[in-house]
């Protein structure tokens, strides 16, 4: 089972990191992915494995993979030469695909699956909007 959660994270973190326009965001977005995939099985299965009496808390470890995503999310952003953000979608995109990442490796298939949904038709919609809005403004 554990195998098959650190796959599916790889094809998730793969495809949503194929949407993105930067052609190294692939490899970015399925770290990011398999390592909350990762953290998060560790974080639930750690006094399972260890045949310890007591619980495991897997919200202490789900709240530093957030900490650390806010942090390295916030290096993704920037203020280009001529004042504009850049880097926000890309920054925003890393932390819910962590996020999805965390709901892989809790094993909360139904709600992964509805958030990838409702994720590439997000993605679809926006892409479409933008291709319109691009042609009526020409």
């Amino acid at each position: 089972m554990i195998l098959f959660k650190l796959v599916l994270s790889t094809f998730v973190g793969l495809a949503i990191g194929l949407i993105h326009k930067d052609k190294n965001a692939s490899r970015v977005f399925t770290l990011i992915c398999v390592g909350a995939t990762l953290a998060t099985i560790i974080s639930v299965e750690f006094f399972r494995l260890i045949d310890m009496p007591w619980h495991s808390d897997p919200a202490r470890i789900a709240a530093q993979i957030i900490s650390a995503l806010g942090f390295i999310c916030a290096g993704f952003i920037w203020i280009s030469d001529n004042k504009k953000v850049k880097g926000l979608s890309q920054s925003a995109g890393l932390w819910y695909t962590a996020i999805i990442g965390m709901l892989i490796g809790a094993s909360l298939s139904s709600l992964t699956w509805a958030v990838l949904i409702f994720v590439f038709l997000f993605y679809i919609t926006t892409m479409n909007i933008a291709k319109i809005l691009k042609n009526l403004i020409k």
